[in-house]
Formats: C-alpha cells, sequence, structure tokens
C-alpha cells in the first residue's frame, strides 16, 4: 500500500504532505531546482531535526543528489549537497555551503570517496584549488581552476592601503580637482605590481598619483591556475574627492 501511495504521488502530484510532514515535489533540473509537475525528477523532502529540510533527489528509484534547504523554495542551500554518479550511485560531487547559502567548497569524489580536485570559494569567487594527481585518471569534471591573485590580509587590507596611502595632490588640492581614476595593473607571478597604466583618466595630476599609489603597493600573493603561479590582471579605481 505504500509503495503505491508513493508511486501515485509521483505520478499525480507536484507536491503531497503525508502525517509525517514529508514532502514530494517533481523538479525538472536537480542544479537549479524549481517545483514543476513536467519534471522528470522526484524530490523527497524530509524536516529536519534541527533546522531547514533534507532533500533527497531521485531519477526513478536511482537517488542522484542528497542536500539540506532553508526551505522549501529551495532558494538557500545548507551545509553539503551530494551528487550522485547516474551509472554507478556513489556520490562524485560535492558542494557545501555557509549559513546563508554562499558556496564555500566544491570537488569531486571518485567511486573510493578520494578527492580528486577541490575549489575553496569567499563571496562567489575562488580563494583557493587543489588537484589530486595521483587520481587525476578519475576526473569527469574539467574546467580552468582559477584562484585570482591576492592583496596580503584579502580585500579589507587592501582598501586600507590605498585609504591610508593615498597623498593628494597639492596643485589639485589647490584648484579644487576631483575625481575618479581606473588604473589596471599586472600581479606578476612572482607577486609584483608592473605595468601600471590609466585606463580611464580624471586629471593628469590625479593619473599620476593613482599610478604612484598602485606602483608602491607590497606584493601581492600571485594567482594561480591549476596550482601554477600565473600572471594576473587586476583594475583598481581610486576616487579623488575633497
Amino acid at each position: 500500500m505504500k509503495q503505491f501511495v508513493f508511486l501515485a504521488c509521483l505520478i499525480m502530484f507536484s507536491c503531497k504532505i503525508f502525517a509525517n510532514d514529508t514532502l514530494f515535489f517533481r523538479i525538472p533540473n536537480r542544479w537549479r531546482p524549481v517545483k514543476n509537475m513536467g519534471g522528470n525528477f522526484v524530490r523527497k523532502v524530509i524536516p529536519a531535526a534541527d533546522s531547514g529540510f533534507l532533500a533527497l533527489d531521485y531519477n526513478g528509484t536511482d537517488l542522484i543528489g542528497r542536500g539540506y534547504y532553508s526551505d522549501t523554495s529551495f532558494t538557500v542551500n545548507l551545509y553539503c549537497h551530494y551528487y550522485y554518479n547516474p551509472d554507478k550511485g556513489f556520490p562524485q560531487e560535492i558542494k557545501c555551503y555557509d549559513s546563508v547559502g554562499d558556496l564555500t567548497m566544491h570537488a569531486e569524489l571518485n567511486k573510493d570517496g578520494d578527492t580528486i580536485w577541490r575549489q575553496s570559494f569567499s563571496n562567489e569567487e575562488v580563494i583557493g584549488s587543489k588537484v589530486f594527481p595521483e587520481y587525476e585518471s578519475d576526473r569527469t569534471i574539467f574546467f580552468s581552476m582559477l584562484k585570482p591573485a591576492v592583496f596580503p590580509g584579502g580585500y579589507t587590507n587592501w582598501k586600507k592601503f590605498v585609504t591610508y596611502n593615498m597623498k593628494y595632490p597639492k596643485d589639485a588640492k589647490k584648484q579644487r580637482i576631483q575625481g575618479s581614476v581606473t588604473v589596471e595593473f599586472v600581479v606578476s607571478k612572482g607577486g609584483k605590481i608592473t605595468n601600471a597604466k590609466v585606463i580611464a583618466s580624471a586629471n593628469a595630476l590625479l593619473d599620476n598619483e593613482a599610478l604612484r599609489l598602485i606602483s608602491s603597493s607590497p606584493d601581492w600573493l600571485p594567482a594561480e591556475e591549476n596550482g601554477i603561479k600565473i600572471d594576473f590582471t587586476q583594475r583598481q579605481l581610486i576616487v579623488f574627492k575633497l
């Protein structure tokens, strides 16, 4: 009887509530789930003991995904989500999120649970990546794993450096000249600032100070692509205001 009820829910309804508060939805895409009666996948949703909802995604009777959400709108991901190999059924991909639903980690696993590669995120940007060469033959997801150049201490310290080290040109002050200057520069694979140039000018006096400021920066942590240090082009807006 339970099997009949379960199958009836999968076929007839986009959502069904049972006495134990378990819900069933149809979704067309397990990666970006939206409730849809015509969806090919079934999502079984169970209220978690502490908070949120555990979602189990099925393709027929095969489990293809498992993860937590803050509510049944499925807009805020929580904790770690596992995506299963559709042919062999093992957890092949994992994505972890913080308390507000921002991605913090993404990795691929092989059938033995070994990590093939891993990326770390902050504010939706890659801040670290690592490839495990011994499992490279198991890799099925390929993309450029880019870690951008970072000022020591991160963006907050970079803002402080720019604010505290900018010297408003005396002649510009006298003439009440204000404006914004955009400087493009390269952080070399050694972390040095090179090739600084103005790409959006305000005034020659302000442009020269913006170039001096950027060029006086201490060394950065260089960018990496697939674990290899590379040159990285960066842009910075410098605002001069009296």
